[in-house]
């Protein structure tokens, strides 16, 4: 069946997200303290709670205080002064370049993604949601992906049949998510994987660029 519809989420499709490479960026490359910052923040109830909308991100200052010195500067550059800037998450341009084409030829294209409210300041520095028809962040409803009700407020908001829409996110949990509720769905890294290859399964899908 041809799809109408191009949903894509947006860390690690629209815009890398690689906490390894900043860290490295920035001088820490010990493998233990990646981990430990990992640990302590991003695999942390906190994250999620700001994905979700319920804490903002000053709610990031303690897990700060609790990691080491040597690393409290680059987490308060990244949690607090610049948590969407592209220096820490870079648009990636080939996803760019596909979603001009998908607009082009004429398919809808949506955002659906787990993020903080602070996604509205820095919005501006990913010049590929110019093209979008819509976008739908998870802490302006409260919810978060895997959960079957935002797939469900996402297809309703925008009057969307699931059958028509293919998501592309870089989690198979949350393409598993999208499946449970009729949406087709491709789990692609851009900041990885090479944009040919999510060509080819769009193009299996009939949405062809």
């Amino acid at each position: 069946m041809h799809k109408k519809t191009l949903v894509l989420d947006m860390g690690n499709v629209l815009i890398s997200f690689d906490t390894v490479s900043i860290l490295r960026r920035r001088g820490i490359s010990a493998p233990e303290d990646i981990e430990l910052f990992a640990k302590t923040v991003f695999r942390s109830d906190v994250w999620q709670d700001y994905d979700r909308g319920t804490v903002t991100k000053d709610a990031f200052v303690p897990l700060i205080d609790a990691l080491p010195v040597r690393l409290r500067a680059l987490a308060d550059d990244m949690l607090i002064r610049h948590i969407f800037a592209a220096e820490n998450m870079p648009p990636i341009k080939a996803t760019e370049a596909l979603v001009k084409k998908a607009k082009d030829a004429g398919y809808a294209i949506y955002l659906l993604s787990n993020a903080g409210q602070d996604f509205y300041e820095y919005r501006r520095g990913i010049p590929a949601l110019r093209y979008f028809d819509g976008i739908f962040i998870s802490s302006d409803y409260k919810l978060l992906k895997p959960e079957r009700e935002i797939y469900l407020a996402f297809l309703k908001k925008f009057s969307l049949a699931p059958e028509d829409c293919v998501f592309v996110d870089d989690m198979q949990v949350n393409i598993d998510g999208a499946k449970a509720v009729g949406m087709d769905g491709i789990c692609f890294n851009a900041a990885k994987e090479d944009i040919a290859v999510l060509c080819r399964e769009l193009a299996r899908r009939g949405i062809e660029l």
